[in-house]
């Protein structure tokens, strides 16, 4: 189940990924069997064009999970961005699979390596139609 609830998607990112979440953002908590298990923040949100995507989570989000994160997303924009590190081979797998293209590496843009940019587009994606 996804729900809306930004201090605790804060809270949860920010202990798993070691990073700091500023406001202004919009917190998706991921729950299974009423336990969290993931977590995605919305970051620089242009109504109508863009939103960046940060999720981390601790085990598999089923199909409806990712089928509502989508869902949210592109009923407020057209295009959704999202990093993963290099090293984090299961991430980039994941995006590819969902429909996202590899747009670009940032350089030294985490501590300890390098990011690939994604990017999917409303007119792309065949999760949610």
């Amino acid at each position: 189940m996804v729900k809306q609830d930004s201090e605790a998607a804060r809270r949860y990112i920010e202990r798993e990924l070691g990073l700091h979440v500023a406001d202004p953002f919009i917190g998706l908590l991921v729950e299974q069997d009423g336990k969290p298990v993931g977590a995605v923040i919305l970051n620089d949100y242009t109504p109508g064009q863009n939103i960046e995507l940060t999720a981390h989570t601790c085990g598999n989000w089923n199909v409806r999970d990712v089928r509502d994160i989508t869902r949210y997303c592109f009923d407020r924009v057209r295009r959704i961005t999202a990093r993963t590190s290099v090293k984090n081979t299961r991430a980039a797998y994941m995006l590819k699979a969902l429909g996202f293209k590899q747009e670009g590496v940032l350089r030294d843009w985490f501590k300890d390596s390098d990011a690939i940019m994604f990017g999917l587009l409303k007119s792309e994606q065949r999760i949610y139609r």
